[in-house]
């Protein structure tokens, strides 16, 4: 059977016009007001835009500054403003800030192990991630301290009995990869959160069409493509300056195989910076 890529059909919404984003606001809700959520501004029309999230979208969640209240409340007001809700669109329920702070520090977790195992210089710090005690390899996961009551450490059994022996002391890479699957894996089965994805036959020819039933879900799915290959990701040609990469694939958000540029303004500073080579 022959092997196609996959299609994914997904559109958001955040509130506000497309050159004008409201943003939203943090407020207590819920039983004794205890829990904090991100509340739309809507404004008196009650507008909002709908549009297709880049692919690159899970890089920016995963940078997201959540180290204390100040700088965390700032920055995912920041990133909604821009994107929307990583769980509700605009006239449905919001995430709370610990359901935000647990996203972020998962997708933080996986995309540095992504990172981390194409990066030589970065394998020792894999290498204390995994424990070995007796009979066991273990996978040591770091939580952020809103997310959990007791601890902010869990180790779950990546490897045991005597499949431990074909995981060498030396080699990192194959445990980390391991690891990784295994991070995407409870992003996709998390029913708390939820970040999973409903698939749905919709084409006439009976093509297999995912579509995520959220912004959270849709950011997971584009890794995980990205992840297994389907999608390629590489640095814009101007990366030194922008650090952004290019998301190459076929759907909707994904660019195509000759593009070399992430923006127009990359592409404008690329042609001056070839402008300049070929006047010496």
């Amino acid at each position: 059977m022959k092997k196609t890529p996959t299609d994914v059909l997904f559109m958001w919404q955040r509130p506000g016009k497309p050159q004008k984003p409201l943003g939203y606001e943090w407020k207590r809700q819920g039983r004794w007001k205890g829990a904090q959520c991100l509340t739309p501004l809507v404004g008196s029309k009650g507008e909002w835009t709908e549009y297709v999230p880049h692919a690159g979208v899970f890089r920016t969640f995963a940078s997201l500054n959540i180290a204390t209240e100040v700088t965390r409340q700032w920055e995912i007001g920041a990133f909604a403003k821009s994107y929307g809700d990583i769980i509700g669109r605009p006239q449905d329920k919001h995430a709370t800030l610990e359901t935000w702070c647990r996203a972020i520090q998962q997708m933080r977790r996986a995309v540095e192990l992504w990172d981390w195992i194409d990066a030589p210089d970065r394998h020792e710090e894999l290498k204390r991630l995994f424990t070995r005690p007796k009979g066991h390899i273990l996978y040591w996961q770091t939580h952020h301290p809103l997310e959990r009551k007791d601890g902010n450490t869990t180790c779950p059994v990546m490897v045991r009995g005597e499949s431990v022996a074909a995981y060498p002391v030396g080699d990192v890479i194959p445990l980390a990869r391991k690891a990784l699957q295994y991070e995407i894996q409870c992003a996709f089965t998390d029913t708390e959160t939820p970040s999973h994805t409903t698939p749905c036959v919709v084409t006439p020819e009976m093509r297999l069409v995912l579509r995520p039933v959220n912004l959270l879900a849709h950011m997971w799915l584009c890794f995980a493509r990205v992840v297994s290959g389907e999608i390629e990701e590489r640095p814009c040609e101007m990366f030194e300056s922008c650090h952004e990469y290019i998301y190459v694939g076929r759907g909707p958000g994904l660019q195509r195989n000759d593009t070399t540029t992430c923006s127009d303004a990359c592409r404008q500073n690329k042609k001056r910076q070839d402008a300049k080579k070929l006047a010496r």
